[in-house]
């Protein structure tokens, strides 16, 4: 494949974007306003003068007649009809898979031609039955007070057969018609060429002021820029040792003009490699449609936070846990058009999924308004699979028992299908995303829906952070979680009435406290909140007292992968090198929770 073959291919895919967006709304109105049809216009024009462009053939025949449909659209030749955005969609569809053979040179010339005979058949016959009636020359103009023009029903008849007439030539000057047409079609085409290149560029691609780079070279000039801080950090300590206070002052000065250079340096790069969330965004309604019709349902997709931005190697990975996510809604959790009407619910549901920012973080929420999670089916099915026993059922929260779905080979399916019922997919969303440095919370009311929370970092890359210590342990506490820090007074430790629970009393709410040495089973200091420091953290939904020895001074580290060069650790997001050459773990405050509630769930079986 060439490079400019491989340019318009990237060009397309957006283009087909805004093509499918325009569609879904138009099927779900079951209407297309002149906006819709001119842009789906000038999408299929600028597809089929890029694809002839760079050879794409077939592709280029394939958007002609589709172009030359929404082209009677526009004029108002044809009038719209009830279908016609349905049958646009399964032509895109047809259309990107024309695409996807071709560019990898496996096109299968027959199905191509059988393929392309339907799409003009199926075109024929909307041109043949829709044909928008025309006044005659003697009709006047109405007026603002006549409202719609009435024709007499025998013009329309006569307009429909002139027109079916001119859609439908004899065989024998059919022959002579296709050869007319290709004239006309190279005349036509230098014109179109022309126009095209102006439209969008040379090529297919679009004149912009942006450059493509291969995202391996960004990630390593992250790390050489990571290497500029550690290296920043090594200078500031040696500076601390100066003997004359004149030459630390000045090397001061000098290391905190270098230290805002960097820190410049570290954002210009990082917004590089931040996307915005509407590149995620764009397929979901497409994929949503496409599942829903297979189930027999009727659903609409609707997003917010188009514009947040997250790192891409994030977007990469969360790809899979959404369409999990949203394949589930689909399934399980929307009933039937039939189902809903007998609640009196809409009959089309409702899939939502927003991204936010907050203190740092990315949260995603994908809602459903469906039936909502059965707990007793799903406890069921896991007792019935012996992956939870009945007393420990006994013990758990309803939002525990939802909890349950993430378990690996758990369905509550009760067929197997190309869509669901191998239990392996909840079980992968969490995976996934704890991959990420992230975690996944369900909520669920029966009979009104379901709400699966994601809590992401907003990058992996480079991260504020306050230093930690635990007995002789050094950690890194990423500095957006962190809420406040204090030393409690012994009035405002509580405990539970079995003991086994510390809670911190802080203007009236109940803050749970995390005693990092048991989690790490480490040896401190001091074991009384009181003598130690408390530092509140936000850990998803809620918030934490995390007990430590002491903190130390705030500082930007660079964070590097432990998956990658070691393992993965609960509660351990990855670690960073300090400016003394030692390996500091980063501690990530959602998977201390989730630790701490395992280890408590390991004690209570």
């Amino acid at each position: 494949m060439t490079e400019y073959q491989s340019l318009f291919l990237d060009e397309a895919g957006e283009l087909f974007s805004n093509a499918y967006d325009r569609l879904l709304a138009a099927e779900e109105s079951d209407r297309l306003d002149d906006e819709a049809i001119a842009e789906l216009f000038r999408i299929l024009h600028t597809i089929k003068g890029g694809g002839g462009s760079v050879d794409f053939d077939h592709l280029s025949r394939y958007a002609h007649g589709l172009e030359n449909m929404l082209s009677q659209l526009r004029d108002h030749k044809i009038a719209y009809q009830s279908g016609m955005a349905a049958f646009l969609v399964d032509s895109l569809d047809q259309m990107t898979e024309v695409l996807k053979a071709e560019s990898q040179n496996r096109i299968d010339e027959a199905e191509y031609d059988m393929k392309l005979r339907r799409l003009e058949g199926k075109i024929n016959e909307y041109i043949g039955s829709s044909a928008a009636p025309q006044p005659s020359p003697e009709a006047k103009a109405p007026s603002a007070d006549e409202g719609f023009m009435l024709f007499d029903p025998a013009q329309i008849e006569a307009a429909q057969k002139s027109e079916e007439r001119a859609i439908a030539p004899s065989a024998e000057s059919g022959e002579k018609n296709e050869q007319n047409d290709r004239g006309e079609q190279n005349e036509q085409s230098g014109a179109q060429n022309e126009s095209y290149e102006r439209e969008t560029g040379a090529y297919g691609a679009v004149k912009n002021a942006s450059i493509r780079v291969d995202l391996n070279k960004i990630d390593l000039l992250l790390n050489r820029v990571g290497e500029l801080v550690i290296a920043n950090s090594m200078l500031s300590r040696f500076c601390e040792r100066l003997e004359s206070r004149t030459d630390r002052d000045e090397m001061g000065e000098r290391l905190a003009q270098l230290t805002r250079h960097i820190r410049n340096l570290q954002d210009a790069v990082m917004g590089v490699r931040m996307i915005p969330m509407e590149h995620i965004y764009a397929k979901l309604p497409k994929i949503a449609r496409d599942i829903a019709k297979k189930l027999g349902k009727r659903a609409r997709l609707i997003h917010s936070g188009d514009s947040v931005e997250i790192d891409k190697m994030i977007i990469e990975g969360l790809n899979d846990p959404l369409m999990h996510i949203i394949r589930n809604a689909l399934d399980h959790g929307l009933e039937s058009p039939e189902e809903r009407k007998a609640l009196g619910k809409n009959p089309i549901g409702l899939i939502s999924v927003a991204a936010m920012q907050e203190n740092g973080q990315i949260v995603i929420v994908v809602q459903d308004d469906g039936r909502g999670i059965d707990s007793l089916k799903v406890v069921s099915k896991a007792i019935e699979r012996r992956m939870v026993s009945a007393q420990q059922v006994v013990k758990m929260s309803d939002d525990e028992k939802n909890d349950l779905v993430f378990l690996a080979g758990l369905t509550t399916a009760d067929t197997v299908t190309d869509i669901s019922g191998r239990g392996v997919g909840m079980d992968i969303v969490r995976n996934n995303i704890a991959k990420l440095g992230g975690i996944v919370r369900v909520k669920s009311q029966k009979g009104r829906g379901t709400s699966v929370t994601i809590t992401l970092p907003l990058t992996l890359a480079i991260l504020d952070g306050l230093s930690v210590s635990v007995g002789d342990r050094r950690y890194i506490l990423p500095l957006s979680s962190v809420v406040e820090s204090l030393q409690p007074r012994q009035s405002m430790i509580q405990s539970n009435g079995d003991g086994s629970r510390t809670t911190l009393m802080l203007r009236d709410s109940f803050i749970p406290i995390l005693e990092l040495y048991s989690l790490f089973n480490i040896k401190p200091k001091f074991t009384e909140p009181p003598r130690g420091i408390l530092i509140v953290v936000r850990a998803g939904g809620e918030r934490i007292a995390l007990f430590v020895d002491s903190f130390g001074a705030q500082q930007q580290v660079v964070v590097k992968s432990l998956e990658k060069n070691f393992r993965r650790v609960g509660g351990i997001g990855g670690a960073t090198v300090q400016g003394d050459g030692e390996v500091v773990l980063i501690l990530d405050p959602l998977g201390l929770v989730e630790k701490e509630r395992e280890l408590r769930r390991t004690a209570a079986r």
